[in-house]
């Protein structure tokens, strides 16, 4: 697929509607979404009664559409799709967005046969059909059913539309930006061999995370995968582990899941990294967005409290890092500016007494000796949690090295949180979940230089 094909789909001139313009249709809201999201490029709506809508004109076919139009999102019954796929093809318009479900999904594969037929005809690239639409945030691009994303620096491509709208609407609380967001349901077309390729080349994205039920065409998956890899991180939440879960995999999209071992297998030939769900790929695309990778797998714990110190130290031992002691020289340099309760064995619990000073001297220490570093931060409402905050951004500016933070919880911490956030400084809910992020941190590394000069046959 050429690079400008997927454009059309990402950075349209203009896009035309096929469906539906009454309130609480598809077609209607999906336009309201891109209105309110500041779309820049011409709305088309497409409706035989033509008149107006939220503003814009409305057009009776595909054949009055001005020339500018390069995407349709198609939203109709069945009996108009393959005339409006058509229409689009005389027009000149060669890619769709069919959110149109009642396909193979339900077992209607001559209905998506068909689809393909006419599309292919036309030389007309589908994402869909059965699909939640795509986004381009950083273009102001909405052309979906879903929450609209923030931008951000991860590309998600999903084979579940619900899946996606869930977390969509997770990541807008949690503040966290897209570059990209594609639900491509059934795959009848355009899927994740050619959007792989596509987000490896692009500026926006930093990392690329697979939602997969099932694949096909497997060697030029991982052909794809493997290349992707090879720039920039590739995460993929596989579904079907279990005997229930691929009964469930093969009736929700049709697609055959496969045994489990193999796709690890050969997720781990091609690089790519594989998560259990939702919250583990959230905290490592941030950190993958934000961290430098680090250069081994020595990780400092730098605390005010035991407990969830031990807990991080426990979680990243069993994941495979380094959690050694500091040699005495590190300590005797640490002594003179903390609590004389202070425990120097790693954790490094700096008691609750620390702030500013005793954060900002800790960490600047530690890291001039280990590879990463995870601060831990259990706030109460006397401490100033905000000083903390100052501390650590202070001392993370003279080192290109990792930084997970845990300032718990709620809202005493939430302006520390902040600043934080304002530096783009990773903060995760728990150490154990900071553990987890610098071993997957440090499995990049080791993949990096595993595939650099692989080939994947």
């Amino acid at each position: 697929m050429s690079s400008q094909s997927l454009d059309s789909f990402f950075t349209p001139k203009a896009v035309a509607f096929a469906g539906s313009i009454k309130p609480g249709k598809i077609g209607y809201e999906i336009i309201k979404s891109m209105k309110e999201g500041k779309y820049q490029g011409g709305i088309y709506p497409i409706n035989p009664a033509d008149g107006e809508v939220m503003g814009y004109k409305v057009y009776t076919s595909v054949s009055e559409l001005p020339k500018d139009a390069d995407l349709v999102v198609i939203s109709l019954p069945h009996h108009a799709i393959l005339e409006t796929i058509a229409q689009c093809g005389r027009k000149g318009i060669y890619a769709a967005v069919v959110i149109s479900s009642g396909f193979s999904e339900v077992g209607n594969h001559e209905a998506e046969r068909d689809l393909v037929e006419e599309a292919s005809k036309w030389g007309i690239r589908i994402v869909g059909p059965n699909c939640a639409g795509l986004m381009n945030p950083w273009y102001n691009h909405f052309p979906s059913i879903e929450v609209r994303a923030l931008p951000g620096y991860t590309a998600f491509v999903t084979q579940s539309g619900a899946l996606g709208g869930a977390t969509l609407a997770m990541a807008e609380e949690l503040g966290f930006g897209f570059s990209k967001f594609i639900s491509y349901g059934n795959r009848c077309d355009v899927g994740d061999i050619e959007l792989l390729s596509y987000l490896a080349d692009d500026p926006q994205t930093r990392v690329i995370v697979l939602y997969i039920e099932g694949i096909d065409k497997g060697r030029e998956f991982l052909r794809s995968a493997h290349a992707a890899s090879k720039k920039k991180p590739v995460v993929a939440i596989k579904s079907g582990r279990t005997q229930a879960g691929t009964r469930a995999t093969s009736s929700h999209t049709g697609t055959l899941a496969g045994v489990d071992q193999i796709y690890d297998a050969a997720f781990q030939k091609a690089g790519i990294i594989r998560v259990e769900g939702i919250e583990e790929m959230f905290d490592l695309c941030q950190a993958f967005s934000h961290c430098p990778l680090p250069n081994g797998n020595r990780v400092a714990i730098v605390t005010n409290s035991g407990g969830p110190g031990i807990l991080a130290a426990d979680k990243a031992e069993q994941l495979g890092l380094d959690v050694a002691e500091p040699p005495l020289s590190l300590k005797n340099k640490l002594k003179p500016h903390l609590s004389p309760h202070a425990s120097l064995k790693n954790p490094i619990d700096l008691t609750v007494e620390s702030g500013y000073d005793e954060y900002r001297i800790a960490l600047d220490c530690v890291l001039s000796e280990y590879d990463s570093a995870i601060v831990i931060n259990v706030a109460t409402p006397y401490l100033d949690s905000t000083g903390i905050a100052r501390g650590i951004i202070d001392a993370a500016k003279k080192h290109q090295k990792p930084i997970i933070n845990n300032f718990m919880a709620g809202r005493i911490v939430k302006e520390a949180i902040q600043l934080l956030d304002e530096v783009n400084m990773v903060n995760l809910a728990t150490g154990e979940r900071g553990a987890f992020v610098l071993s997957k941190l440090t499995e990049r590394i080791k993949i990096q230089e595993r595939i650099q000069f692989a080939s994947i046959d």
